[in-house]
């Protein structure tokens, strides 16, 4: 079957019905959804699986599950329902005299030096420009990414990304420290290392990203256990108000330590974490043309990196 005749087969609902019989496997559900009767979504249902020919879902007593081909076209009608909501933005930006809304993704790291610099001068300067900022861990990015909801990212791949192919252009070096409440009593003469640490109570991130591989490496480097029943939060910023809340320990980028040591909230120890964590890139699928506004703020981000001194993102000490 060629692409143009499935262009002809196909429509919207085809798409919108295996994303909510994925998201409900069932029939009843998923007509309830989309407003429509259920003998309307079996139908749509025995369309789209002759258009493409192949069976898509599954049917039993308990329901509808997506079969590996159903799985993929999921993946595929994700892309571009997602496609189509962005069109509509455009559109709406361009009715509106603007040029577009730009959808980026980030670690936290990069925000003080590079992230909030470069939005703050688009916003200045580019008007037309609507940015959108979300912050979350690595994997979670390139699922955004991969899905249509991030035009590109700021972090790490390390092989979390799967098949998709990426471009990926390194921007700095993020240092990491260990740090507590300014009000743990805990000692520190400046020589503390991670076994005099290992066993208190500690925050953590969440696995798979790079920052909780980094910190295992760092521990599993040092011949000890991982400490033992942590706290686990994907958000720096639960991270830091868990902290404020008690004695507990966690490792977080230097520069994020910086700014809440300056509020007078938390203090660094003198923990020296080695670098296993590497440089964070400006990730982007080359298959996924950016657009021009996107373009534009991709190519200030990369611009801002240069500006770093030696590309590192504040260092520990």
């Amino acid at each position: 079957m060629t692409a143009h005749s499935l262009i002809n087969r196909l429509k919207l609902r085809h798409l919108r019905l295996i994303l909510e019989l994925e998201a409900t496997n069932n029939l009843h559900r998923a007509a309830e959804r989309m407003n429509l009767s259920q003998p309307s979504v079996s139908k749509l249902l025995q369309e789209v699986e002759h258009a493409l020919n192949t069976r898509l879902f599954e049917r039993s007593s308990q329901g509808v599950f997506p079969t590996p081909s159903g799985v993929l076209a999921a993946r595929h009608a994700r892309l571009m329902l997602n496609d189509i909501d962005r069109l509509q933005l455009d559109m709406n930006a361009m009715q509106e005299g603007t040029y577009g809304t730009v959808r980026v993704g980030s670690i936290v790291a990069a925000l003080p030096d590079i992230i909030s610099p470069v939005f703050a001068r688009i916003a200045q300067t580019q008007p037309g420009i609507s940015l959108s900022l979300t912050i979350d861990t690595s994997d979670a990015l390139l699922l955004g990414m991969e899905t249509g909801r991030l035009d590109f990212v700021i972090g790490r791949a390390l092989g979390l990304h799967g098949p998709m192919a990426l471009d990926c252009r390194e921007l700095a070096q993020e240092p990491l420290c260990v740090v507590t409440s300014i009000h743990n009593p805990m000692p520190d003469p400046g020589t503390l290392t991670l076994q005099d640490v290992a066993n208190e109570k500690w925050i953590l991130q969440t696995a798979p990203s790079p920052m909780r591989r980094a910190i295992e490496a760092a521990f599993t480097t040092a011949l000890l256990p991982l400490p033992a029943h942590p706290i686990e939060a994907s958000s720096m910023f639960a991270t830091i108000d868990l902290l404020l809340h008690s004695c507990l320990l966690a490792v977080i980028p230097c520069s994020v330590s910086q700014h809440y040591e300056k509020a007078g909230l938390i203090r660094r120890l003198s923990v020296v974490m080695p670098d296993f964590l590497g440089p964070f890139s400006l990730i982007s699928q080359p298959g996924r043309p950016l657009s021009p506004a996107a373009q534009l703020v991709f190519s200030s981000i990369e611009q801002e990196s240069i500006r770093i001194p030696d590309r590192s993102v504040q260092s520990c000490f």
